[in-house]
């Protein structure tokens, strides 16, 4: 588009009053500044509305939609064709970017033209203050990001991973009908051919409490689930991806049964912090 930015960030709002404001000043504290924000107040309740267009009065970067509510699915669909970008950055409201994070992902994408899915590594932010470093799957700090059965297996750190606007085009955007529409999006894009690229710093911060819909932690491994299933049911997979995939649904399922068993006895937040805690142990994570 003539004009465009270099990067077209997206947040979708729902009742984010407590923290859009300092999302916001995440994006505007980068060190490269070619990028303009489109903020979708998904029919909040609260005064995020209010404040997301205080920010967009200061700030002729930011634009402001608002629409009723279609979840997050239907808010980043609404950024998306809002946006005047090519590459498209996804954010949540309560997520934050680390400074340098648009310019090194600008040299990543110089780097890899070849490549549509770009992530970062980052940070899980618990209430406390408390942050914890996370590599998801050990082999995607392999320059050649990660494969199909490794996404499969799971999803990446996906805090203000940026694509190409042909991969939305491709897929049909983000699915509105489904919990885990970010998963089910990544695997569909992987599974039409287009490739990663991960740059192994910690260039992003995902803020974890209670209220969001990642800390429902059975609800998400069944939402996962289903995103595999469908992605199975669209006959893209290989005969071998295929297999991964059922083995996927089937550790889900196992997962799901030690989570609601452990609820049962510890309750639903300490059985999830420790199973979380356990999985960062094993794959090498470390408090901070």
């Amino acid at each position: 588009m003539p004009d465009a930015p270099r990067f077209s960030v997206t947040i979708p709002a729902y009742n984010a009053a407590a923290t859009v404001a300092e999302t916001v000043r995440s994006v505007q504290a980068q060190t490269l500044t070619d990028w303009e924000l489109v903020i979708v107040d998904d029919g909040s309740t609260d005064d995020t509305l209010r404040l997301a267009e205080e920010l967009a009065a200061a700030d002729a970067r930011i634009r402001v939609i608002s629409q009723e509510n279609r979840g997050s699915g239907g808010a980043y669909n609404t950024a998306v064709r809002e946006a005047r970008s090519d590459l498209l950055v996804m954010l949540s409201a309560d997520d934050l970017l680390m400074p340098e994070h648009l310019e090194s992902l600008a040299t990543l994408i110089a780097e890899h033209p070849d490549a549509a899915i770009f992530t970062v590594g980052g940070w899980y932010e618990y209430e406390d203050g408390t942050r914890e470093i996370q590599t998801l799957h050990a082999s995607w700090a392999d320059p050649g990001g990660a494969s199909m059965s490794e996404l499969l297996s799971a999803c990446f750190f996906g805090i203000g991973a940026v694509y190409r606007r042909e991969v939305f085009d491709a897929v049909g955007g983000f699915r509105e009908d489904i919990y885990a529409e970010d998963y089910l999006f990544w695997m569909l894009v992987m599974a039409h051919g287009y490739r990663h690229r991960y740059l192994d710093r910690p260039l992003a911060v995902h803020r974890r409490n209670e209220a969001q819909k990642s800390a429902d932690a059975i609800r998400m491994r069944e939402a996962d689930s289903r995103a595999v299933r469908e992605v199975v049911s669209t006959g893209l997979l290989s005969e071998s991806e295929a297999e991964s995939a059922m083995r996927v649904i089937r550790n889900l399922g196992r997962n799901i049964a030690i989570r609601r068993a452990l609820g049962g006895l510890l309750g639903s937040s300490l059985s999830a912090r420790l199973l979380d805690r356990a999985g960062a142990l094993r794959r090498g994570s470390v408090r901070r």
